[in-house]
């Protein structure tokens, strides 16, 4: 038997339901988080949590939950599984009495050439509802993320209305110019991986830049570098975006990359 959680106690995985009909997830008023494991082990799990919660907060999504509490459930989830390496999915639902939900699925392995060759995307455009939060309200993602597996590319790209490239469909989104690294500050969510890329940048002595990209300057080759980051992936370069290609060299984001791992 397979296990999860439900409000921070240990079922069996195919107990982890909500009804149809309950209005919050009808209307996706939820939040969700997902959190690396490795070796056993969870990765930078008090940032994960503190986002989940922070996205909540931003919903007024109100909990009784506390960190510490669904980090020993977490824990009790991983044992009893005897889940070594894998990722863990959590989704906390709203309404009158919260549900807290925790599974666990494979965790994603991609391909060495693409850390060293680098991948396509392409670019979709749609904006994000509450872009700090972590949200259950997917529908742009997924479709974002269906137009890039037709397209053969790992991910989609946000545009937003003024031609900005803000955020991947399940990605952070970055450019290097020189020793400057440049990311968007607003409208997009506060990765966890996205805040350890800004935290080695400065190790590094590379300059940070906050300020919103615009699709026009990726094509038009204004940048040395593009990259996307997530939990999952780590810095992964991008070699060309709606089959332009911007860029063949990534020495930039292959030494974030070796820093993340």
């Amino acid at each position: 038997m397979k296990y999860a959680i439900k409000n921070l106690e240990l079922i069996d995985e195919k107990d982890a339901v909500i009804p149809v009909t309950q209005r919050e997830l009808f209307s996706s008023f939820g939040v969700y988080e997902s959190i690396k494991v490795q070796n056993g082990k969870m990765i930078h799990v008090y940032d994960h949590l503190d986002r989940l919660f922070e996205s909540a907060k931003i919903l007024k999504l109100e909990h009784a939950f506390d960190i510490n509490s669904v980090k020993e459930s977490l824990r009790t989830l991983l044992a009893e599984n005897n889940d070594k390496n894998v990722s863990l999915k959590l989704q906390l639902i709203g309404g009158k009495d919260p549900s807290l939900f925790a599974f666990t699925t494979d965790l994603p392995v991609y391909p060495a050439e693409y850390y060293t060759d680098g991948v396509k995307v392409i670019s979709y455009k749609g904006e994000r509802i509450f872009p700090h939060a972590k949200s259950n309200c997917l529908l742009l993602n997924y479709m974002a993320a269906r137009e890039a597996v037709t397209a053969g590319a790992l991910d989609a790209i946000l545009i937003d209305r003024s031609g900005f490239a803000l955020e991947g469909s399940r990605s952070n989104l970055f450019a290097v110019k020189s020793d400057t690294i440049i990311t968007s500050e607003k409208d997009v969510l506060y990765g966890v991986t996205r805040k350890r890329t800004i935290n080695i940048a400065k190790s590094l002595n590379l300059s940070i830049e906050f300020k919103k990209i615009a699709l026009k300057e990726i094509k038009e080759h204004l940048y040395d570098e593009v990259f996307i980051t997530s939990t999952s992936m780590g810095a992964i370069p991008v070699r060309t975006i709606d089959d332009i290609n911007i860029g063949s060299s990534f020495p930039i984001t292959s030494l974030i990359n070796q820093n993340l791992i």
